[in-house]
């Protein structure tokens, strides 16, 4: 065993006194490098590990919250869908209610209308009546009067009703 090691350490130009400075000088390095360089990087890792923690937990609360907030704004948005539908039904009856009493007022202005020209039919068939029993009367006076005056035949009779007639509807 000895001859592998010594022909290994040949084989590299290698020495004892030469091995152990190498080994000195390594743990040397290791003895600067640890608190130089590794401790201060392993710090610097834990710390950014511990902020990347916060920035996570972070994210994770600021998720939640945002749940939370759609979830608020969603309820919002279907109570404003049902306060519309309530305000739209309100305006809709509203609107019948409106139509339903023009309507109505329509009906009545009708009726009125109605009552009023038949009151003036009334009136007006009335004044009729009386003109012609006025003329009629004087038609059955001027037949009286002609009758009066001479001793008419039927056929008489019947030309003077005509002539009469005639006269009253020229005047007229």
């Amino acid at each position: 065993m000895a001859f592998v090691s010594s022909n290994i350490l040949d084989v590299f130009g290698l020495d004892w006194v030469s091995m152990l400075f190498y080994l000195g000088n390594f743990i040397l390095l290791l003895a600067v490098v640890i608190p130089l360089i590794y401790i201060p990087t392993k710090k610097m890792l834990k710390k950014k590990r511990e902020s990347l923690d916060e920035v996570y937990n972070e994210n994770e609360r600021l998720k939640k919250e945002s749940e939370e907030a759609k979830a608020e704004y969603d309820k919002k948005v279907e109570e404003f869908k049902l306060e519309s539908a309530r305000a739209a039904a309100k305006v809709a009856d509203a609107a019948q209610a409106r139509a339903n009493a023009v309507i109505e007022e329509a009906q009545e202005k009708a009726q009125a209308m109605i009552s009023s020209a038949k009151k003036e039919a009334a009136t007006q068939m009335e004044q009729l009546k009386g003109e012609y029993r006025d003329s009629v009367n004087t038609l059955a006076v001027q037949i009286a009067q002609k009758l009066l005056e001479r001793e008419i035949s039927d056929k008489d009779n019947s030309v003077l009703i005509e002539q009469v007639l005639s006269d009253w509807e020229d005047a007229d």
